[in-house]
Order: C-alpha cells, then sequence, then structure tokens
C-alpha cells in the first residue's frame, strides 16, 4: 500500500510540476525600441531627425581629429550641417522652378533650369549666413560631435521672392507679382510639408 501512496503522491508532484511551469503568466512581447541610436548609443531625437519648428534643420558631424583639436571638430560639423542646409535649400529652390517651368514656360522665356540652379545656388549662399548651431551632442563611443544646425525660414522666404522678382525675364510688372506670390506660397506649402 505504501507503493500505491509513493507512486500517486509521485504522479501528482509530476502533474503539478507540470502544470505550474506550462500555466505560468506568459511573458510579454518585447516592444522594438524605436529610440535614436548612434553607433549603438542612445542618442537625442534630434541626431536622427533634425527639427526645430520655423526653421529649416539639418545635422552636422566631424569625427575628432588626430590633434585633439576640439575648436577645429567644431568648425568641422559646422560646416558639414552648413552644406546640409544649403543642399536642402537648393533642392527646394530648384524644384518650385522646374514645376513652373512645366506649367508656365514657353518659347523664349522657357529658360527657368538655367534660372533655377543660379537661384538655389544663390539663396542658400545668401540664408547660410543666418544659420547657427542650436544643440550639439558627443557621442561617447566615438567621440563624434553632432551639432543641430538651422536657418530660420523666414529669410529663405525673403530671398526667394527676390529671387523670383529679379530672375524671370518677363518686364512685366503683373507677371512678376504674380509668380513671387506664387511661389512664396510654393515655398511656404514645401516648407509645412517637410515639417520645418
Amino acid at each position: 500500500m505504501t507503493k500505491v501512496v509513493l507512486k500517486t503522491l509521485s504522479s501528482v508532484a509530476v502533474a503539478s510540476i507540470l502544470l505550474v511551469g506550462c500555466g505560468g503568466t506568459p511573458k510579454p512581447k518585447e516592444q522594438p525600441d524605436f529610440r535614436c541610436r548612434q553607433d549603438g548609443v542612445l542618442a537625442p531625437k534630434w541626431t536622427c531627425n533634425p527639427y526645430v519648428e520655423g526653421s529649416i534643420a539639418a545635422v552636422g558631424i566631424a569625427k575628432m581629429n588626430a590633434g585633439h583639436d576640439k575648436s577645429m571638430q567644431l568648425s568641422e560639423a559646422m560646416a558639414d550641417g552648413r552644406d546640409a542646409l544649403a543642399s536642402q535649400i537648393s533642392t527646394k529652390v530648384s524644384n518650385l522652378f522646374k514645376s513652373y517651368k512645366g506649367t508656365t514656360g514657353t518659347g523664349a522665356s522657357a529658360t527657368y533650369d538655367n534660372t533655377s540652379s543660379k537661384v538655389s545656388k544663390q539663396l542658400a549662399n545668401q540664408t547660410l549666413n543666418g544659420s547657427r548651431s542650436v544643440d550639439s551632442w558627443r557621442n561617447p563611443k566615438t567621440n563624434e560631435l553632432y551639432l543641430l544646425v538651422t536657418v530660420s525660414n523666414k529669410p529663405v522666404k525673403d530671398a526667394m521672392g527676390k529671387a523670383i522678382k529679379t530672375s524671370f525675364k518677363n518686364d512685366k510688372a503683373m507677371y512678376q507679382k504674380f509668380l513671387a506670390s506664387q511661389a512664396q506660397g510654393d515655398l511656404d506649402k514645401e516648407l509645412e510639408k517637410s515639417g520645418n
């Protein structure tokens, strides 16, 4: 009888262990981590997605140089950020001018491709004078310097209006005003769409 009781108790113990082991609370699923990382290190969100309300924003990055000259590294990061800003401004301006070529350019006045590249370079150079660094972060793993570089939308809009008025070879004042106001509205829309 003792053997029967031991076998029964053993069976109950094994069944209890199996039920407890299998019927425990399920582990929660791991949520994906979408936080910004640079070289595996948690970083400020702006290093992945540069954004500043009312401005065009870009990130400038510079590695630490052999002489460990932080001033030089800062200059290099600022130059990198300004290059990224210039590229954004030139692209936006060129795209706006090309859309006018498709809709209004005919005959002798269809010189917008050439005009757009000249104006976008001129506009980028003018507006970059107002660019500045608004935040910085140093990667503790790589010692790279990250700068958040911005330029306000207002000088870009103002320069765009002036550039359009002087770039097209049409002397009719009403046509110039129409193009300038249309471009200003389109530029506003583009800046809003890009979140800047």
